[in-house]
């Protein structure tokens, strides 16, 4: 059954070259970004800069790199190594576009990735016409997750996703548990189990414990070298894991425990086939919602060159029709950026709070998304996003518990 609609797709701009008769030139810079500096992010975590200048990386804590391309798929670019705390690193960048770059311990499970954008410092002057305009992806939906307390029966975590477009793509699915214990997180989920299901409600593929293949349904042949090449390895025996190239269509993955154990755990979609037709277009997540570490939290990347106009709520109420027990009745909303300062936050969608991103009032543009929350007790956020990575968290209202939904929909600029 689904519950949602989570929507995080590619935007499609027109790049628009432009003449330049009399180019100017800039003396190079360097830009400073600290590594690690309180959390696992990067700041700032997306700078912009000139072709010519450097960026200096600067280790605030230990047992970090910098490292070009997305999570578990490096570019080549540059890779700083594992570095410590009061190391540096540089590079500079002679070429322009874009540039993602991220931790390799940290980046597919905390979200560790920054961007570097780089503009041209001398463009070459031309007396030809302007060329036809082409389309280009200039934002992108990169690693999404998210953290919650995993119980049993209803109270499992399960994460929906959809695949969108003409071809097939090729995810990895993760559920995450005792991984989590060193980042301070307590009560991890000992033996996370997983199971993904496809639009129908069929179960397609399950794992308990990544480095044994469960043999079944698209899943035909051991996955455990094809899982340890992707960069997305779990560190712990006990985690799961499932590799699969799947159809446009809607999935779920659903994670509980073995032997109805309870726990912190994590579940994660990454996308190991970004250059075909088709995107990992969005996830929501169902989970039981707590108090202190155990509220929700869900994590999206965006990537890219431009800004991303999404939509974030939190459900709680409309759950009921579904089925659902305990949903919680009074969900509030947080959405903080990379460096985990707070910039947008809300409790009931009906009344704005302004403040940090938020400078006006946001209920008509919230009804006429077609994404307004049914119960005026949830919770709603439009934010126009720069690229970097985002982090909403979910809780009740006086520490009130129960199931509830954390969900982003892609919308058009406004």
């Amino acid at each position: 059954m689904k519950t949602s609609s989570l929507r995080i797709v590619v935007l499609m701009a027109i790049l628009a070259p432009f003449l330049v008769l009399h180019p100017t030139v800039t003396k190079a810079a360097m830009v400073t970004v600290k590594v690690a500096n309180g959390g696992f992010f990067f700041t700032p975590s997306s700078v912009t800069i000139h072709t010519g200048d450097s960026v200096l990386w600067t280790w605030s804590s230990s047992g970090h790199s910098s490292t070009s391309g997305s999570p578990g798929t490096p570019s080549g670019l540059w890779d700083s190594g594992i570095l410590n705390q009061g190391a540096t690193f540089m590079h500079t960048f002679n070429t322009a576009g874009s540039f993602s770059y991220y931790c390799t311990p940290h980046g597919a499970c905390c979200g560790m990735v920054g961007t570097v954008i780089v503009s041209n410092s001398t463009p070459t002057p031309s007396p030809t016409a302007t060329p036809a305009p082409t389309p280009a992806v200039t934002a992108r939906l990169g690693n999404i997750s998210t953290r919650g307390l995993v119980k049993t029966g209803s109270d499992v975590m399960i994460g929906g996703f959809i695949i969108q477009g003409s071809g097939t793509k090729t995810v990895i699915v993760r559920a995450i548990g005792p991984e989590l214990t060193p980042f301070g997180i307590p009560n991890a989920l000992a033996d996370p189990t997983l199971t993904l299901h496809n639009g129908t409600g069929a179960l397609i593929a399950s794992n308990n414990n990544w480095q044994t293949t469960i043999i079944g349904g698209i899943i035909t042949s051991d996955q455990v070298s094809a899982i340890q090449n992707s960069g997305h390895a779990p560190t712990q025996p006990s985690e799961s894991a499932i590799i699969a190239t799947l159809p446009p269509g809607n999935y779920t993955a659903i994670v509980g425990g073995v032997n109805n154990t309870v726990g912190v755990a994590l579940v994660e979609v990454d996308d190991l086939s970004t250059g075909t037709t088709s995107i990992l277009g969005n996830i929501s997540t169902r989970d039981f919602v707590q108090t202190g570490a155990d509220v929700m939290i869900g994590g999206f990347i965006v990537q890219g060159t431009q800004s991303n106009t999404v939509i974030v709520r939190a459900i709680g109420p409309a759950l009921i029709p579904f089925g659902i027990p305990n949903a919680l009745a009074d969900p509030t909303l947080e959405l903080h950026d990379g460096t985990g300062a707070l910039i947008a936050s809300n409790n009931n969608w009906q009344t704005t709070k302004i403040g940090g991103i938020i400078t006006s009032n946001q209920v008509s543009a919230i009804q006429n998304s077609g994404h307004a929350p049914t119960q005026p007790s949830e919770s709603a956020i439009i934010a126009t996003l720069p690229p970097g990575s985002y982090t909403a968290i979910v809780s009740g209202v006086n520490n009130t518990v129960g199931v509830a939904l954390v969900e982003v929909d892609d919308l058009p600029p406004f």
